[in-house]
């Protein structure tokens, strides 16, 4: 199957869920896998074959903010050999790193599109839908999300 009749044959997005860091990031990367697959997105093998990357960070792990920085220059090379900026992945930081970092994240790193925080991982597949319909009417629309949700614990 040609990759062009593997998009028009699927609705969704093909992603690949990376973590880096700890133990919570491996339930997290879980938790966010969960999330796409319900809306509709399906599992890639590998980020060759997903239109959505999700690098999950662990702000914890030594140098971490620079091995994102570099894992997102290494997809972005990796990317720049496809033909046409519409099949160029999505790329998403999320995680320890991007609640830390946020915008800073796109400024160095202007291969990403979504920087997400771990408190608004439920947010991750509306996010994403933005970024397709984004994409879809020929724009390029860049998202960071990392802001706790009200509590009214201590009210």
């Amino acid at each position: 199957m040609t990759e062009s009749a593997r998009r028009q044959n699927h609705k969704g997005l093909r992603y690949h869920v990376r973590s880096f860091g700890c133990q919570m990031n491996v339930y997290d990367s879980e938790r966010m896998s969960e999330l796409l697959a319900a809306a509709g997105h399906c599992p890639a093998g590998s980020d060759d074959e997903a239109d959505l990357i999700v690098l999950n960070t662990c702000h914890i792990r030594e140098k971490a903010a620079e091995k994102v920085y570099s894992e997102v220059g290494r997809i972005a090379a990796a990317a720049r050999a496809r033909s046409e900026e519409a099949h160029r992945p999505l790329i998403a930081v999320a995680g320890c790193v991007a609640q830390a970092e946020g915008e800073e994240i796109l400024r160095r790193a202007p291969a990403v599109d979504l920087v997400i925080g771990p408190q608004t991982y439920h947010r991750l597949a509306a996010h994403v839908d933005r970024l397709i319909s984004a994409r879809g009417q020929g724009e390029r629309l860049r998202l960071v999300d990392t802001e706790f949700p009200p509590e009214d614990k201590f009210t």
